[in-house]
């Protein structure tokens, strides 16, 4: 939500679209990561980027959203920003940094788009072109005690992480206890120390992040609409976004989403990665 909080398929009958090579998604990873050819046609020739050739991503982990393999993109996000660079005959390169760099880093033009569960909103609508909706996500409360509710958050240690967009109404209710992090490994370490009582995150993230650092009887809960934090009102919807000066490449990213959502490779990507194939639906846009 923010982030506010990238394993390659690809089908056949995607790529065939522009004109590509079709591996099977088992050679997935061998398509994303080699140069574009003469026997490429992209769905939008023509197209500016940061490198020639490149669609440079700027990336940081947060799974199941994003991750990082080397110069590669992983993760759902990830996985879709594969397939769009493959239908304009791009190499999707991953540009690591810091999660509160990524938007300035498509802002400044150092990278063409970003990805790991960054909500639309209507701040980040005034400096970069947000794109169609990518994932439906929703603000979850992880908690072994089960709190369930914002008002259930008062007079507890709890924790999220730097970039999401409820952070700024939760630290008006909760000031000091409030605790914001860099990573999500710190956070759920914390977690599972007592350091912090209740993480504030997404499902899917929370679900990965538990992978990792197993926390016997964490329970997931949704809090009921709060006015005071808008997140629970809106539901968040990630974003691929990109540089004002930049408009055709916002639009080609558009178009793909649409082709990918179509052809049902987008639900069968995030299914992949944990996530419902009903996150993907086409939604109408808002802004948080």
């Amino acid at each position: 939500m923010r982030k506010g909080r990238i394993s390659v398929v690809f089908l056949a009958a995607g790529l065939a679209i522009s004109g590509c090579s079709t591996g099977s998604s088992t050679d997935a990873d061998a398509a994303s990561s080699a140069p574009a050819t003469s026997e490429c046609v992209p769905a939008h020739p023509g197209l500016t980027t940061v490198t020639e050739g490149q669609l440079t991503i700027a990336a940081y982990e947060y799974a199941p959203f994003s991750g990082i393999d080397g110069d590669k993109v992983t993760g759902a996000e990830g996985e879709i920003l594969n397939a769009i660079a493959a239908l304009e005959c791009l190499t999707a390169v991953a540009q690591p940094g810091a999660a509160a760099a990524m938007i300035p880093a498509v802002e400044t033009g150092r990278a063409d788009t970003t990805f790991g569960s960054w909500y639309r909103t209507a701040d980040r609508a005034k400096i970069v072109i947000l794109s169609d909706p990518v994932i439906i996500d929703q603000l979850t409360l992880i908690s072994v005690e089960g709190v369930d509710s914002i008002a259930g958050l008062e007079g507890k240690k709890v924790g999220s992480t730097l970039g999401f967009l409820w952070n700024e109404d939760l630290e008006k209710i909760l000031g000091d206890d409030l605790a914001l992090y860099e990573t999500t490994q710190a956070l759920y370490a914390d977690l599972a120390s007592g350091r912090i009582s209740v993480v504030v995150d997404t499902f899917p993230s929370g679900t990965a992040a538990l992978k990792n650092t197993p926390i016997e009887g964490a329970q997931f809960k949704v809090p009921a609409p709060d006015e005071r934090v808008v997140a629970t009102t809106l539901p968040g919807q990630t974003n691929f976004p990109v540089s004002l000066s930049n408009p055709d490449l916002g639009k080609a990213i558009n178009d793909n989403l649409e082709t990918l959502r179509n052809s049902g490779e987008l639900a069968k990507i995030v299914e992949k990665w944990g996530f419902s194939p009903s996150s993907v639906d086409k939604t109408e846009p808002n802004l948080l």
